[in-house]
C-alpha cells in the first residue's frame, strides 16, 4: 500500500508507484525524481536518505531517490531528433520533388446520361504536369463514338483541358462503356486511364424523327426496304458502311454537289425515285456519310415516293431528293437550267416540298413555307408588272409625244416606275433561283430505313 504521506520531497506532488520495478516516481515533468521503496522485510539498508520526508519507523517504509533511467533520456533524445528532421524536410521539400514530369489526369471517370434523347453536353478532362520539365502527352479513345479534342499537347506547368463528346447517332439505346487513355513518354504515372459510361434512352435520330412526325413514322435499322427499283422487280438493296458517320450541313452539301446521282436519266417505269434514292444512299455510305432510304405515302396516290435522309450534327434531320423531275418553270426558265439536287421538306398532313440545293438555306419546314410565299409574291408582282408594261405600251404605241408635254411627262414617269420594278423583280428572282419544283401532294406516312 502507498503511504498516505508519499509526496515528493522536492516538489510536493503525489508519487506514483511501479509495482514491477518497486519504484515510486514523480509525475511532474519538471521534477522527474525516482525513489526506491525499502520495507521492513528487505535487506538492511543505510539510514534514511536525508532528502526523505521523515524518519521511518520499523513498520513504515523507507524511500530512496533513484536517478532517471538512461532509457528515458534516449527516448527524449529521439523525440528531439525526429522533430528537427521533420522541420528540415518541410523546409527542403521543393528540392526533393521529382526531377522529371509527372502526369496527372482528372477526373478518372466520366458519366454521360441522355434520358430524353436531346443530346448530351460535352465534358472535360484536365491534364497536369505535377513534376518538373516538359510534359508531352497524347490521348486516344477505344470507341469511335467517343470524340476527344485536342488529341495531344505539351505543357510545363498549369494544365490543359480536353473536351470529350459522345456521338450518339450510331448508338443503340442502353448503357455503353469505353475508356480514354492518356500517355506521356518519359513521365511518371504514365499512362493514365479514364473510364467513360454512356446511358442512352433513344438514339438522337429516332428522337428527331418522332419529334417531326409523331405517330406517322416508322423507323428501321439494318433492315432492307420491301420495295423494288422498277417494274422488273429488282429489290432495293442498301449497302451500309459501319464506319460511316454523321456530318455537318456544309459537308453534306459539298458531297451532294460532287455526287452524280442527280445526273442519271429519269426513265418512267424503269429507273425512278426508288432507284435514285438507292444510288444516293449507297454512294453516301461509301463516302463515309451515314444515310437513310425513305419512303413516303401521299394522299390520293397509290404509288408513293422515295428519297433520302441524313442526320447532320448542326442542323438535325435533312431530307434530300435527287430524283430527276421536270420543274414548274417561271417565265424565262427552260429545261436544263435546274440542278436536280434538292432539299425535301416532309411533314405529315402538309404538302411535300422541294427547293433546289443551292437555294435551300435551311432544312426546316418553316423555311419552305417562307420560300413558297416569296415565290407566290414574286409571281404576283411579275403578273402585275407585265400588266403595267402592256398599259405603257398601249399608251405610247402609235403616238408622237412632244417633249415637255403632259403625255410625255406621264410616259417618262411610267417608264421610270416600270424600270424600278423590273430591277426589284430581277433581284427577287435571283434570290429564289430559276426553278420552282412541283409538289407531289400531301404527305400521309413516312418510313425511314437506316
Amino acid at each position: 500500500m502507498r503511504n498516505a504521506e508519499a509526496r515528493c520531497p522536492h516538489c510536493g506532488e503525489w508519487l506514483r508507484y511501479d509495482a514491477a520495478m518497486g519504484l515510486e516516481w514523480c509525475p511532474d515533468p519538471g521534477c522527474g525524481s525516482v525513489f526506491r521503496r525499502v520495507g521492513s522485510g528487505d535487506a538492511p539498508t543505510p539510514g534514511p536518505d536525508p532528502r526523505m520526508y521523515g524518519a521511518p519507523s520499523e513498520a513504515e517504509e523507507e524511500w530512496q531517490e533513484k536517478p532517471p533511467r538512461y532509457g528515458r533520456r534516449i527516448l527524449a533524445g529521439l523525440l528531439v531528433l525526429t522533430t528537427i528532421a521533420a522541420v528540415v524536410a518541410m523546409t527542403l521539400s521543393p528540392l526533393l520533388w521529382p526531377q522529371r514530369a509527372v502526369l496527372h489526369v482528372s477526373p478518372a471517370h466520366l458519366a454521360f446520361v441522355d434520358d430524353a434523347g436531346i443530346g448530351m453536353m460535352p465534358q472535360a478532362l484536365a491534364v497536369q504536369n505535377r513534376g518538373r520539365g516538359t510534359l508531352t502527352w497524347e490521348i486516344w479513345s477505344e470507341a469511335s463514338w467517343l470524340v476527344v479534342e485536342p488529341h495531344g499537347g505539351t505543357l510545363e506547368a498549369d494544365l490543359q483541358l480536353i473536351t470529350v463528346r459522345v456521338d450518339t447517332s450510331t448508338l443503340e439505346p442502353g448503357t455503353h462503356y469505353s475508356t480514354c487513355t492518356v500517355t506521356a513518354e518519359g513521365a511518371y504515372n504514365s499512362p493514365q486511364t479514364v473510364q467513360v459510361q454512356v446511358h442512352l434512352t433513344a438514339p438522337s435520330t429516332i428522337v428527331a424523327i418522332t419529334d417531326l412526325f409523331g405517330d406517322d413514322v416508322d423507323v428501321f435499322y439494318e433492315v432492307q426496304p420491301p420495295y423494288v427499283s422498277g417494274p422488273l422487280g429488282q429489290p432495293i438493296h442498301l449497302m451500309n458502311n459501319e464506319a460511316a458517320v454523321d456530318v455537318t450541313w456544309n459537308e453534306l452539301v459539298e458531297f451532294l454537289v460532287r455526287d452524280p446521282t442527280d445526273e442519271s436519266a429519269y426513265i418512267k417505269d424503269l429507273y425512278m425515285c426508288g432507284a435514285f434514292a438507292e444510288q444516293l444512299h449507297n454512294n453516301a455510305e461509301e463516302a463515309g456519310i451515314r444515310a437513310a432510304w425513305v419512303s413516303i405515302d401521299l394522299q390520293g396516290r397509290e404509288v408513293g415516293h422515295a428519297l433520302n435522309a441524313f442526320y447532320t450534327r448542326d442542323r438535325g434531320l435533312v431530307f434530300v431528293d435527287c430524283t430527276g423531275e421536270d420543274p414548274q418553270m417561271p417565265s424565262g426558265a427552260s429545261n436544263g437550267t435546274c440542278d436536280h439536287d434538292k432539299v425535301a421538306y416532309v411533314r405529315p398532313g402538309a404538302e411535300y416540298g422541294l427547293i433546289s440545293l443551292d437555294r435551300a438555306a435551311s432544312p426546316a419546314y418553316e423555311f419552305y413555307i417562307d420560300y413558297s410565299r416569296s415565290w407566290d409574291e414574286y409571281l404576283s408582282d411579275l403578273e402585275e408588272f407585265n400588266q403595267r408594261v402592256g398599259e405603257y405600251n398601249d399608251f405610247v404605241s402609235g403616238r408622237s409625244l412632244v417633249a415637255g408635254s403632259e403625255d410625255a411627262r406621264h410616259a417618262r414617269e411610267l417608264h421610270s416606275e416600270l424600270e424600278e420594278t423590273r430591277v426589284a423583280l430581277e433581284m427577287q428572282r435571283e434570290l429564289l433561283g430559276p426553278c420552282r419544283w412541283n409538289t407531289l401532294g400531301i404527305v400521309e406516312r413516312v418510313r425511314v430505313y437506316w
